[in-house]
């Protein structure tokens, strides 16, 4: 059988439109998550190989945040080993961290992502932030400026865009919706779409 791609994956959600509100399903669905966290993710768009199941079954996405970053980590430009900073940043605070976080609204900033530089929109909303500092402020947390740009410039080429992973974590979650409340219908369509 042939992997879902994006025209498969549009083509099933238009489908299954006519039955559910598919633009406001709840963003929270417990089960989907639970979908995402087993890997269970034969049929949905981007989550097929072992690589991606792998993936998942390691940051078991609780949330849209965290789906969004484990389809960058898998498919984004921000591949391993960022995946494991990302594992290990929500239970162990790497060394550099608290100062790159003395800045409250660093900090707030990467808050989605654990306080992990993942997303480029991240390191523009930081630059610009760091740019409104008057210079007493700047010389107030030069140790983390001096860290936060050391950090972005190491991370620069593989940042990802936020908005095209939110995008795709929309899509993926949408099938995982129709494959956790729809199981019959849905496997009845990847077959006939994939075969």
């Amino acid at each position: 059988m042939k992997r879902m791609t994006d025209k498969m994956a549009q083509q099933m959600l238009t489908f299954f439109a006519d039955r559910l509100d598919i633009n406001n399903l709840p963003p929270d669905d417990v089960a989907t998550f639970e979908l995402f966290q087993r890997a269970d993710t034969d049929g949905i768009l981007m989550m097929e190989s072992d690589w991606d199941k792998y993936d998942l079954r390691q940051i078991k996405p609780k949330n849209m945040d965290e789906l969004t970053a484990a389809i960058a980590l898998s498919h984004g430009l921000a591949v391993n080993p960022y995946i494991y900073t990302y594992l290990k940043i929500q239970e162990i605070q790497p060394f550099t961290y608290p100062r790159f976080t003395e800045m409250k609204r660093v900090k707030e900033i990467l808050s989605d992502t654990h306080g992990m530089l993942l997303w480029k929109e991240q390191k523009d909303e930081i630059l610009a932030y760091i740019d409104s500092l008057s210079d007493e402020e700047k010389e107030r947390y030069s140790s983390a400026i001096k860290i936060v740009l050391h950090e972005i410039d190491l991370r620069q080429h593989s940042l990802s865009n936020r908005k095209f992973f939110r995008n795709r974590a929309l899509i993926c979650y949408k099938q995982a919706y129709i494959k956790v409340h729809m199981p019959k219908d849905f496997e009845r369509l990847r077959v006939e779409l994939c075969n």
